[in-house]
Order: C-alpha cells, then sequence, then structure tokens
C-alpha cells in the first residue's frame, strides 16, 4: 500500500475510531469496499427517511431564513455560488452555517485561472534558475510569497461542494445532529459521504470519484 493508501486508512481509523488491519487495508480496491469495511466495524443504524433529504430541508429553511431566498429559487441542483454572491461569500456561508449550529468551516478555494498561473509561473521560473542557488531560493520565497497573499481570493466553491445537493450531503456527514442521527450510530449514507471527503481530499479525483472506482486504476492512487 502506497504512502496515500495509508492516509486513508490513518484518516478513516481516526474518524470512525476504528482500527483497520493491514490484512483487511490490503484487500480494499475501491471506496464501496472501504464504506462496506468501516460498516461492519461501526454501530449501524439505517433511517426510514432519507438524512440528505433532512438535510436539504433544514438547509432550504435557513437560506430563506437568512439569506431571503425564495423557496423555488432552492433546489438540489441549484449552485451555490448562485446563492452567495463573491462580494460577501465567507460571511456569508459562516452566517448560514451558525444558523444550522454546524462549527465546522467550509474550505474554499483559488479560482482555477489563479492557481493555474501562479503554477506557470513557478514552473517557467524553476526552469530559469535551476542552474543558479540563490535565484531558486528566491523562486521558493516567492512561490510561499504569492500563494500566501492570495488566500484572500480563495472565493470559490470546491467541485465536490457545488450545489445545494453537495452540501447538504457535506452537513449529513459533519453535523449528524442536524439530522437527527443517534449518537454513535453511523448509517451507510454518512459512512459513504465521509468516505467521499476522506479520498477527494487525498487524492484530487472529484470529477472520477464513484464507489465502485479502483484506487489505483480510476483515482490515481500510488
Amino acid at each position: 500500500m502506497g504512502l496515500e493508501g495509508v492516509e486513508i486508512v490513518i484518516e478513516v481509523e481516526q474518524t470512525f475510531d476504528i482500527v483497520i488491519a493491514d490484512s483487511e487495508a490490503e484487500k480494499i480496491a475501491t471506496p464501496g469496499q472501504l464504506i462496506e469495511l468501516v460498516l461492519s466495524k461501526v454501530g449501524r443504524t439505517d433511517h426510514a427517511a432519507c438524512l440528505t433529504q433532512r438535510a436539504f430541508h433544514h438547509l432550504r429553511a435557513s437560506l430563506m431564513r437568512q439569506l431571503g431566498c425564495r423557496r423555488n429559487q432552492i433546489k438540489p441542483e441549484t449552485l451555490l455560488e448562485d446563492l452567495f454572491p463573491r462580494s460577501n461569500r465567507k460571511p456569508k456561508i459562516r452566517q448560514i452555517l451558525t444558523d444550522l449550529g454546524v462549527q465546522k468551516e467550509i474550505e474554499l478555494v483559488r479560482p482555477k485561472w489563479l492557481t493555474l498561473l501562479l503554477l506557470t509561473m513557478l514552473i517557467f521560473g524553476a526552469i530559469a534558475t535551476a542552474a543558479f542557488l540563490p535565484g531558486f531560493l528566491f523562486l521558493i520565497l516567492f512561490g510561499w510569497l504569492a500563494f500566501f497573499s492570495t488566500r484572500r481570493l480563495q472565493i470559490e466553491f470546491r467541485p465536490s461542494l457545488a450545489t445545494v445537493a453537495h452540501l447538504s450531503r457535506w452537513l449529513v456527514a459533519t453535523a449528524p445532529q442536524l439530522v437527527n442521527a443517534p449518537p454513535g450510530q453511523w448509517s451507510r449514507e454518512q459512512v459513504a459521504e465521509h468516505i467521499r471527503q476522506i479520498v477527494i481530499d487525498i487524492l484530487p479525483c472529484e470529477k472520477t470519484y464513484r464507489e465502485n472506482a479502483h484506487f489505483v486504476k480510476d483515482l490515481g492512487m500510488g
């Protein structure tokens, strides 16, 4: 198992307070298999009502209360960027999470064009200064300053958290009290969303993630 696989296993163990033996980890080839392994080790509950649907109703009510959105504006496929204007996106998101009683923050990212620009500048700079140690050290410092100074431009939603449906699933995973999930008990839906977030954080695979995707062949795990 590669380093990324070890990171995923450690994060899963910490999240669900379980132990995954090396012999068990070696047999896991897909996120779906990992989900089923976790479910076999934790207290499990199955709700008749869909937890994501409950989270959606709470979220919609909060958006209507706090942002003045109309009911027909808020559908599962609605883009969050359409509900949260860039000019005050971060405080408005915090306002909604506070209203819902959620402590965890939503991490926003830089626009793609800015990330590509910074990486391009660093690559060309590295090529130009490769033979000069002082220049290379300056480039490292410049790169750190560039990424640090552009943190305030982290105002875009991740692809894995782009719609109201995505945010509803995120709430199921991060705020079980919101959907009345029994303490210490996990539904498959909650486990699946946690696994999804862990895998996407460690393997940048938002677009290719599926429960039946192969970790190595499909999701790029080394």
